[in-house]
C-alpha cells in the first residue's frame, strides 16, 4: 500500500506531461468514479470523490486514511500538494501539440500504465486531459479523473515504476553531478514546443521566467499574463528559451526574471552566469516590455542546503545573488528581494514553507505568488 503515494505523485507528473500532447476523443462523456491501484496479486481502490474531500479540506475517508497511514508526515504534505496543482492551459496549443511526433510518443508510453479490456487507453487519455483542462478550476488530478470515460482508472504500479525508470535513466545517471538538459530532455523539449505554440503572436501584460519554483505557480497570476516557467531552468536553458520565443513576436510589457538557484548548483562560474544573465536582459528587451524585474535566486533549507543531490548551499546561493545585484545595478534594472524576504529567515528557507527543502509548498507558493502580483501591479 505504500506504493499508492509514489502512484498519484507520478500520475500527477504524468497528467503535466501528457497536457502537452492532448486531443479531443470521442468516447462516452463518463467519470471516473474510482481509482485502483494494481500491483501484483494486490489491488485496491480509493473513490475519486475521497480523493477530491482530501485535497479539498484535507478530512480522509477510511479507505483513504489505511493508505495514508503508510506515509511520512513530509509524504502527506506532498501529497496535497499534488493535489493543488490546477494547471490553466491553452487548448488551441494543446490540440496542436498532439500532431507532433514527441506528443504521440508520449501518451503512448504513458497509456501502457493504465489497463483497460479494450485498446482505448491512448484515447481515454486524450479525452481526460483536454476535458479536464476544459473544466473552470484547469487541468489538475482531481479534474483528469473526473473526465476519464470509464467509471474506473486502474493503474499498473508495477509498469508505472518501469515507465518512470526509463524516463529517469533517458535524462543521465542518477550519480553523475546535475547539469542544465532542459533542451534535451523529453519533458524540457515539449514544455518548450507548448509555450512556442501557446505564445504565438500574443500581447502580455507580464511574463514570468523562472525555473521549477516558478513554474509550480502555473498560469495563476491573473489575465494577460503567462508563466514561462520551466523545470530545471538555469541561465543556460533561458537564453535557448528566449531565442526559441522572440522568433513568435510574443510581447511583454512587463517581464520578471527567477534564475539562479540551478545555475547555483550546476556550479556555473561566475563570469559565465552573468554573462547569460545580462544576454537574457538584453533578449527580453526585444519583446517589447517597458519594465523587467529580477527575483534572487532561492535559498533552501539548511538540510536542503547540505545535501547535493537536492540543491546548491546557500553560500553558493548567496554569490549568485551578489552577481545578480552587479547584473542589475549595470543594466539598472531593479531587484525584488524585500518582495521575496517572507520567505526565508537569515538567507535560509523557512522549513514551514517547503514541501521538500528546495521548492516552496502551497503556503510558500501563496507569499512568492502575492510577490510578483506586487510586481506586477506596479
Amino acid at each position: 500500500m505504500k506504493y499508492f503515494y509514489r502512484l498519484l505523485i507520478s500520475l500527477s507528473g504524468c497528467l503535466i506531461f501528457l497536457l502537452l500532447h492532448s486531443g479531443l476523443g470521442s468516447l462516452p462523456s463518463l467519470a471516473a468514479e474510482k481509482v485502483t491501484v494494481r500491483y501484483g496479486l494486490f489491488e485496491r481502490s480509493i473513490p475519486v470523490a475521497d480523493i477530491r474531500n482530501y485535497g479539498e479540506n484535507q478530512k480522509a475517508s477510511a479507505d483513504l486514511q489505511s493508505f495514508l497511514d503508510y506515509l511520512s508526515a513530509k509524504e502527506k504534505q506532498k501529497f496535497q500538494d499534488a493535489l493543488q496543482v490546477k494547471m490553466s492551459l491553452d487548448i488551441v496549443a494543446l490540440d496542436k501539440l498532439i500532431n507532433t511526433g514527441m506528443g504521440k510518443q508520449i501518451l503512448s508510453f504513458a497509456s501502457q500504465a493504465i489497463a483497460r479490456r479494450d485498446q482505448a487507453s491512448i484515447q481515454a487519455l486524450r479525452s481526460a486531459i483536454i476535458i479536464g483542462a476544459k473544466s473552470p478550476e484547469g487541468l489538475g488530478l482531481v479534474s483528469f479523473l473526473a473526465a476519464y470515460p470509464s467509471n474506473q482508472l486502474v493503474i499498473d504500479v508495477s509498469k508505472i515504476s518501469k515507465l518512470v525508470g526509463m524516463a529517469n535513466s533517458s535524462s543521465g545517471s542518477a550519480d553523475a553531478p546535475p547539469k542544465d538538459n532542459v533542451s534535451s530532455s523529453p519533458f524540457g523539449k515539449i514544455a518548450l514546443q507548448y509555450q512556442i505554440l501557446a505564445a504565438q503572436n500574443k500581447q502580455f501584460s507580464g511574463c514570468l521566467f523562472g525555473d521549477s519554483v516558478s513554474a509550480e505557480l502555473g498560469n495563476t497570476l491573473g489575465n494577460g499574463t503567462f508563466n514561462f516557467g520551466l523545470n530545471g531552468l538555469s541561465t543556460i536553458s533561458l537564453l535557448e528559451q528566449l531565442k526559441s520565443l522572440i522568433p513568435t513576436k510574443v510581447t511583454c510589457e512587463k517581464a520578471i526574471i527567477a534564475v539562479g538557484g540551478n545555475d547555483a548548483w550546476y556550479g556555473i562560474s561566475d563570469e559565465l552566469f552573468s554573462k547569460n544573465l545580462q544576454e537574457a536582459i538584453a533578449l527580453v528587451r526585444t519583446m517589447g516590455n517597458k519594465e523587467i524585474f529580477l527575483i534572487p535566486a532561492f535559498y533552501s533549507t539548511v538540510a536542503a542546503s547540505s545535501d547535493p543531490t537536492i540543491s546548491a548551499p546557500n553560500s553558493r546561493v548567496e554569490q549568485i545573488n551578489a552577481l545578480i545585484n552587479k547584473v542589475a545595478e549595470i543594466e539598472k534594472v531593479p531587484v525584488a528581494a524585500t518582495e521575496v524576504a517572507p520567505l526565508y529567515e537569515n538567507n535560509v528557507l523557512k522549513e514551514n514553507l517547503s514541501s521538500d527543502g528546495d521548492h516552496l509548498n502551497s503556503e510558500g507558493l501563496k507569499i512568492y505568488r502575492q510577490a510578483l502580483l506586487q510586481l506586477l501591479q506596479k
